[in-house]
């Protein structure tokens, strides 16, 4: 059964801004890009947008959460106040007018953490092909109107192939990484969306014990999974706009945690927002 609906928001949405914008890497356009198709709690589901919102689609049963895709795409998000208190902010300000209803995307913790170690040196394309690997390989083969897809794999069964079997896939040194997360979220039952309801710090000090998760991970995952919207992830491309925006051009090494903390004193509480935003425009410059 196909289950459809249409979406709408009080708020500005950029549909295809957000989609692409570094947060999630298992969506694709299709239909000559008047589409999305994406793979979410293993369900394949497509979206576009129109002038009467967001149109969804899946084959997902009588079971369908419709909340589910409201929360994903986080429908909610008063874009109108985020500006507001981020206006004084010129650079800002230049990003929010290019890419205005660009949304962070709230997605599966579990998913979230393993994608953005496979990102470490890596690009955006590279990280993609990754991930398809490691579904195919490991996840759970699924059919549907369109043919089959591949879910994103569980701890258990990452764990199962161990390192060796990443490796084969192509994740090089950061087989290691994933495939020791596994095993910790398997051995320790760890509930990542439990992670949620804990205060910002708190729920940092618990990702940076986790192998392979640095400073930059950790602040993806709580940005983009854990409704943490004060984090602020530092890659090249933001150390890229703070030095060229608000450091002058400064040659000083400061290190990563340091940025990030005067980033989030600078950006306040949507400093989340902010690094998406200033992310996405440098990445296309």
């Amino acid at each position: 059964m196909v289950f459809k609906l249409i979406l709408s928001s009080k708020y500005p949405y950029a549909l295809a801004e957000t989609l692409y914008s570094g947060q999630a890497f298992r969506w694709d356009p299709i239909l000559n890009g008047e589409a999305h198709e994406g793979i979410l709690d293993g369900v394949r589901v497509r979206l576009s947008q129109k002038e009467d919102g967001i149109h969804f689609s899946s084959e997902s049963g009588d079971s369908f959460d419709v909340g589910f895709i409201k929360k994903y795409l986080r429908l909610e998000d008063d874009l109108q106040l985020i500006y507001s208190q981020l206006s004084s902010d010129t650079y800002f300000t230049q990003a929010k007018d290019l890419y205005e209803g660009l949304h962070i995307l709230r997605q599966d913790p579990w998913e979230c953490l393993v994608t953005f170690i496979c990102s470490a040196n890596n690009n955006i394309r590279r990280i993609k092909s990754l991930v398809k690997g490691l579904s195919e390989t490991c996840g759970e083969r699924i059919r549907d109107q369109f043919g089959y897809f591949y879910s994103f794999p569980e701890p258990v069964s990452i764990s199962e192939i161990g390192e060796l079997g990443l490796r084969k896939i192509g994740l090089g040194f950061r087989a290691k990484y994933v495939a020791k997360v596994a095993e910790s979220v398997v051995r320790d039952e760890i509930d990542l969306k439990s992670f949620r309801f804990l205060e910002y710090q708190e729920a940092l000090t618990e990702l940076l014990k986790f192998p392979g998760v640095g400073d930059k991970v950790a602040n993806c995952v709580l940005l983009f999974s854990m409704d943490k919207l004060q984090a602020f992830p530092v890659d090249v491309w933001i150390k890229r706009v703070l030095r060229e925006n608000y450091l002058n051009d400064s040659d000083e090494p400061i290190p990563d945690t340091k940025l990030r903390d005067w980033a989030q004193i600078h950006f306040g509480e949507f400093a989340g927002y902010a690094n998406q935003y200033l992310f996405h425009q440098r990445r296309l410059i």
